[in-house]
């Protein structure tokens, strides 16, 4: 009997077993190679913003001749390409591996725009190290969330951002706040990294937005491009305006979708003077140093004769109710309807400010009763606030969160902490 030495046959589970560890090997090679074949690679990151900022950018893009691909995150994750917005399919899991298998759908392109989904100072520096090794890295700005991942002050957050950016690459910080931005500057000279700061004209320095929009700029500047028009710019800062909702004989504006404390109230700030209003907190429990910072936050606003009330649903609201000095009405948003809640809230009288978190079926719900009670603005008679807040997704249909001026050095003229910094203690 012989026997044929010169060939094994290896069992179908190893060979299984080889291509799942190869897999990843493979595709971060393939990936490399993708990358350094495009010319112009950007990176958005931050904690407000990132989403409308990278459509801008790739709209800017493409108008100029680039064969632009983007891919946004947030609960729509979208693939840009070609003017048309395809969504992104995903498991209960969520890999930053996503980056490689998008990409090479519509590979090769001439320019590249990721918004950064990365909510640990591991995920944030991955990200740029590994799926997107931009040339450019946007920083939008530096706000108080995600404080039990990436910090617990915002100098803590500054640096976990900073610290991400790879050797070499060229940072454009929309940040406003003075402090921060030199704090973020000593901790890009550590890694090898430059920096050019966004200065938004006093004109516009109202406009929480506009450190977006000049933002382009800076990035144009960056891949020698040509500046954004003075026409271009007015317009893309004229675009949306902070305006009051009406429905059911009351006023309601919903604000979750920002949810740090600091642009809540600015947007509270562009609603009403000296008007109370009624906030409706939704809470998650997975939100925890979230949670902390709007109850602080609340706390603020009632020293300072703000509210008289709030209402509060979601993860330990009981709680959020008990620690509280000011009245507190707890709402259970598995058992309520939130159109019950919303009418219950309106008629209270006071203007409602809806804030904390949106990820959640209630709170889609609550959108909806918002929006299926609303009124046409020509029928109640309401005008719109000075204070321009989003930028449009042109032509794709998005908005961007509201960029804050920033809040913890602000202050009156005589000395004393002006209200927001008095809230954000």
């Amino acid at each position: 009997m012989s026997y044929d030495t010169t060939s094994t046959v290896v069992p179908e589970p190893l060979t299984r077993l080889a291509r799942r560890i190869a897999g990843p090997l493979t595709r971060g090679t393939e990936h490399r190679r993708r990358l350094e074949e495009i010319d112009v690679k950007i990176v958005v990151s931050g904690t407000r913003g990132k989403s409308g900022t990278t459509e801008r950018i790739y709209d800017v893009l493409r108008s100029r001749g680039y064969d632009a691909y983007a891919k946004v995150t947030g609960n729509h994750p979208l693939s840009l390409y070609d003017g048309e917005e395809n969504p992104i399919e995903r498991g209960e899991r969520v890999t930053l591996y996503e980056n490689v298998e998008e990409l090479r759908k519509y590979f090769p392109v001439d320019a590249l725009v990721l918004e950064n989904q990365g909510i640990t100072d591991y995920t944030t520096r991955m990200m740029n190290e590994r799926f997107g090794n931009p040339d450019v890295l946007v920083l939008t700005n530096v706000r108080q969330d995600h404080r039990d991942t990436l910090g617990g002050t915002r100098a803590d957050i500054a640096r976990a951002f900073a610290r991400a950016t790879p050797a070499g690459t060229h940072v454009v910080n929309g940040e406003q706040d003075e402090q921060l931005r030199a704090y973020i500057e000593r901790e890009l000279e550590a890694v090898d990294a430059t920096v050019s700061h966004v200065e938004v004209p006093e004109r516009h320095q109202n406009i929480p937005a506009a450190e977006c929009i000049y933002a382009l700029d800076h990035v144009l500047e960056a891949i020698d491009e040509e500046p954004l028009s003075d026409r271009q710019r007015e317009s893309m800062l004229a675009d949306f305006r902070v305006e009051w909702t009406h429905a059911l004989d009351g006023r309601v504006y919903n604000a979750a979708d920002v949810n740090d404390v600091e642009s809540t109230e600015m947007v509270r700030q562009a609603l009403v003077d000296d008007e109370r209003i009624q906030p409706f907190v939704y809470l998650r429990r997975d939100r925890r140093a979230r949670t902390a910072s709007f109850h602080d936050y609340l706390e603020g606003l009632f020293e300072d004769d703000a509210i008289e009330q709030a209402r509060v649903a979601g993860g330990h609201a009981d709680l959020f109710a008990e620690k509280s000095s000011f009245p507190v009405i707890s709402h259970d948003h598995e058992s309520e309807s939130a159109e019950s809640v919303l009418a219950e809230m309106i008629a209270d009288g006071w203007p409602v400010l809806v804030m904390g978190n949106t990820v959640a079926e209630f709170m889609r719900d609550l959108d909806d009763a918002i929006e299926r009670h609303a009124e046409p603005p020509e029928s109640n008679g309401a005008t719109t606030s000075d204070l321009e807040l989003e930028l449009p997704r042109k032509p794709v249909d998005s908005r961007l969160p509201v960029q804050p001026v920033d809040s913890q050095s602000s202050g009156d003229a005589d000395g004393t902490p002006s209200r927001l910094s008095r809230v954000q203690r």
